[in-house]
Formats: C-alpha cells, sequence, structure tokens
C-alpha cells in the first residue's frame, strides 16, 4: 500500500471552486478499484490549504489514477485555482496493513 498525502494551497477567492473540483475529483476516485482511500481536508486556521489524504493499493494504482479521466479534468481545472505547487510525499504503510480496516464504504 502507498499513502500520499497532497498539500494544496488555493487562492483565496478561489476556495469554494476548488472544493467543488476536488469533490467531483474524488467521487470518481473512490470508483477506481486500486483507491481504498480518498480523503479532502481543509485546514481550520487556513482555509486556503488543503489535505488530500490518498490511499493505494499499489504504485501501479497511483499510475492509473493519473490517466483516469476525472482526475485530468480536477487537474486542469485547479492549476489555475492553486496558489503554488503542490506538494504530495508517498509514504509507506506501517499499520493498519489490511485493505479492509482503509477501504472507503
Amino acid at each position: 500500500m502507498i499513502v500520499r498525502a497532497i498539500t494544496v494551497h488555493v487562492k483565496a477567492d478561489m476556495v469554494d471552486q476548488f472544493k467543488e473540483a476536488t469533490v467531483r475529483n474524488r467521487s470518481g476516485s473512490i470508483q477506481e478499484p486500486g483507491i481504498l482511500r480518498f480523503d479532502v481536508l481543509q485546514n481550520r486556521e487556513k482555509p486556503e490549504e488543503f489535505l488530500l489524504y490518498e490511499v493505494y493499493k499499489s504504485e501501479e494504482a497511483t499510475s492509473a489514477h493519473k490517466e483516469t479521466v476525472h482526475y485530468k479534468e480536477w487537474k486542469a481545472a485547479v492549476e489555475s485555482m492553486m496558489d503554488g505547487p503542490r506538494s504530495g510525499p508517498a509514504f509507506s504503510v506501517v499499520q493498519p496493513v489490511a485493505e479492509e480496516e482503509w477501504q472507503v464504504s
């Protein structure tokens, strides 16, 4: 499993549009067989900062996600909304290791 924690800083006047586009992307993403979780989080103290928390079954699933229509549409839609480049390090899972403990229901 691979976890990606992607931090995105959004222009203050684009927060609502970013949320709408990202929720659409999440809706498509959780239908992908290789994605176990896809959470969209907003910083309470800095509402322009978002964390996309994504759990994939494999590196192949990560690559497949980037080829989907919903991801490509999201990327094109939010590019001008971002206030700088996004960062998204990959993490290895230590615990929990069972897929069912991560699965989106």
